[in-house]
């Protein structure tokens, strides 16, 4: 089936974005955006002077939408599915793309499998089809499927080894609403009765079109690049998006006992969706209070009160709703003291910041932006998270500018408008704490 031709913007040159009134970027990039029948969209940024391309593709079938009694079943996915597709079985399909030279990973996430892949620019429509077959005819043998099993429970037992991620893991599943706190890594139970036979099924419900993104940074022909993606991916099947049972987080003050000689504190609190506009004002105050050894938390509880060894908040997003998660780890006999101290902090924070703070906070913001310009995977990845989260992609002069338009009053009477609310707090450790509101 021949690809409808993209959409022209009013200020673009022919072959240019149908981003709404995108045009040339200032550093002689370009953005574009094509939408296919069957529901998968194509976002992508040319960047000039490289001779790189990456891609990050975005499939509907994460954490989240695992079946009730199959809480990891993505994560197996994730290698499962690159073990064969289409003509190649798994060998020939691993040195197809090694001798492309093509950096690449899979991953469980919790609304999408996200494939990350870079390459040479020239090499780039080689690749697409490959990643066609894997979603849409993917081999998923029985002989793959326990290796697959197996890793998933291997990187499950490795969170007991890292009681930080542990407790990570637990704040975000009892602050955000399930399924969308459900840690991709799954539980034992589900996995150990997980089997071939109901993981394919399950799997081929699910990988379907409609709600992926596709986005390319780099070195490309956009012509050519929206033929092949369309050649390659028409007969992938639609699908329909299956409405979640959304259920409140269960909050509250959760203990894990567990007999160390370290105590983790995490706490979360809710925050605007980062698709609102006021979002960066947000982001410029958390790299205030955590965006390094300058920052408030380590200044004022590891550095003058000398209470913990680590501690930390960043700011993260669902689509329609963000949080903000802070982390501590310490000794038992400071862990309460701690996690007074760091309740103080976010009760302070209310208060507003400091011009010197703040100009601290959008150097740092600023210089990320930059670095990002000179990474096409970082641009391809930024790409299909703006498009998740926004409907549209947003182009680096764009972000700085957004940075530009931040000031003090406008920080500090956010602050003041949204105190911390809505607190869940997590601990593991050889004792339960209080909270001190």
């Amino acid at each position: 089936m021949p690809h409808s031709p993209p959409t022209k913007s009013a200020t673009a040159p022919d072959h240019a974005s149908i981003n709404p009134g995108s045009s040339q970027l200032q550093n002689g990039s370009q953005q574009y955006l094509h939408s296919f029948a069957n529901g998968l969209t194509l976002v992508a940024e040319s960047i000039p002077g490289v001779r790189s391309a990456a891609m990050t593709f975005l499939v509907p079938a994460g954490a989240a939408s695992d079946p009730i009694g199959g809480a990891g079943a993505a994560t197996v996915l994730s290698d499962w599915i690159l073990r064969g597709a289409g003509t190649r079985d798994s060998r020939e399909l691993t040195e197809y793309l090694d001798g492309l030279g093509v950096q690449r990973s899979a991953s469980a996430e919790t609304v999408f499998l996200r494939f990350s892949a870079a390459m040479l620019g020239k090499n780039l429509l080689n690749v697409l089809p490959v990643y066609a077959d894997i979603v849409r005819t993917p081999h998923l043998p029985d002989d793959g499927f326990d290796p697959a099993r197996d890793l998933a429970l291997q990187q499950l037992d490795s969170i007991e080894d890292e009681p930080s991620h542990k407790l990570s893991l637990l704040l975000r599943e009892r602050h955000f609403p399930f399924p969308y706190g459900r840690p991709s890594s799954g539980k034992r139970e589900d996995l150990e009765k997980l089997t071939a036979a109901n993981a394919r099924t399950d799997a081929k419900s699910r990988l379907t079109a409609k709600g992926a993104i596709l986005s390319v940074a780099g070195m490309f022909d956009w012509d050519e690049l929206v033929a092949c993606v369309g050649e390659a991916f028409e007969a992938w099947t639609a699908g329909s998006f299956v409405k979640l049972p959304e259920e409140p987080g269960k909050r509250g003050t959760f203990h894990v006992k567990q007999e160390t000689n370290q105590s983790q504190i995490g706490l979360g609190f809710d925050a605007i969706a980062e698709n609102q506009p006021d979002s960066i004002l947000l982001q410029a105050a958390m790299n205030v209070l955590s965006g390094g050894m300058g920052a408030r938390l380590f200044t004022e509880i590891r550095e003058k009160l000398g209470l913990c060894y680590s501690v930390h908040a960043g700011y993260s997003s669902l689509k329609h709703q963000g949080a903000v998660f802070g982390y501590s780890g310490t000794s038992p006999d400071r862990a309460q003291r701690t996690l007074d101290s760091f309740i103080v902090e976010l009760k302070k924070f209310s208060a507003g910041i400091t011009q010197e703070e703040l100009d601290r906070a959008l150097i740092g913001m600023k210089s990320r932006v930059i670095m990002q310009g000179d990474s096409s995977g970082a641009r391809a990845g930024s790409l299909a998270h703006d498009f998740y989260h926004r409907g549209r992609t947003r182009t680096l002069s764009e972000l700085r500018a957004l940075i530009d338009s931040v000031t003090l009053g406008k920080v500090n009477e956010f602050l003041a408008g949204n105190p911390m609310g809505g607190l869940t707090v997590v601990t593991i450790g050889p004792e339960e704490l209080k909270v001190h509101l």
